[in-house]
């Protein structure tokens, strides 16, 4: 089975699943993600048994789309196919439960933090590389490149990355320059992932 199929199929049947009494000032852990995970796929009611795992949890952070929502980055294993989806959740009177949402969409770190994570990115490479060092890019990206927004992110399938279409400005350029930078997030921290 195809882990897309699974995350529409997950996305349709999570509203009606609900997971363990969760804390209502904390993010759910990752036992109450699992638990709806399950309860959402006991609801299919299918003839072909999936077996459903949460192989890792990202993070969680409130949805940018919905105020009293949480949004959590996870990687999914549903038989031979692994991934990384976007599951949101609510709270429903002291209970995490399942939202049906397809495409939930997980916040990007601000402008500010992305061009921050990139200037510590590029001053560490060239401290480490001499030759990186003498390269006009990395010292634009270390000193004067500014991020001035971050759009159409999406979360990469395989990676787990979140991979955003980032419009540029640098001094003597006319215009703006557009790129895909991607970040991981890893225990509530943005970290910048260079192209290779």
């Amino acid at each position: 089975m195809r882990l897309t199929i699974f995350a529409l199929t997950l996305a349709t049947t999570f509203a009606a699943a609900t997971a363990q009494a969760a804390d209502t000032a904390a993010a759910p852990t990752r036992e109450q993600i699992q638990a709806a995970v399950d309860a959402g796929v006991a609801k299919t009611k299918s003839s072909v048994p999936m077996a459903v795992k949460m192989t890792s949890l990202a993070g969680c952070q409130p949805s940018p789309e919905v105020k009293e929502e949480t949004v959590c980055l996870v990687g999914m294993s549903a038989g031979m196919r692994d991934g990384f989806m976007v599951l949101p959740l609510r709270q429903d009177a002291g209970v995490w439960v399942g939202v049906e949402r397809k495409n939930a969409q997980f916040p990007a770190p601000a402008p500010a933090e992305a061009m921050a994570l990139i200037r510590a990115w590029a001053r560490d490479e060239m401290a480490k590389d001499p030759e990186a060092a003498k390269d006009k890019q990395m010292q634009e990206a270390a000193t004067t490149m500014q991020i001035k927004s971050l759009n159409d992110c999406d979360v990469a399938r395989k990676t787990g990355y979140l991979v955003c279409e980032t419009v540029l400005t640098t001094p003597g350029q006319s215009s703006d320059i557009k790129a895909q930078f991607s970040y991981a997030f890893e225990n509530g921290a943005w970290r910048y992932i260079p192209r290779k």
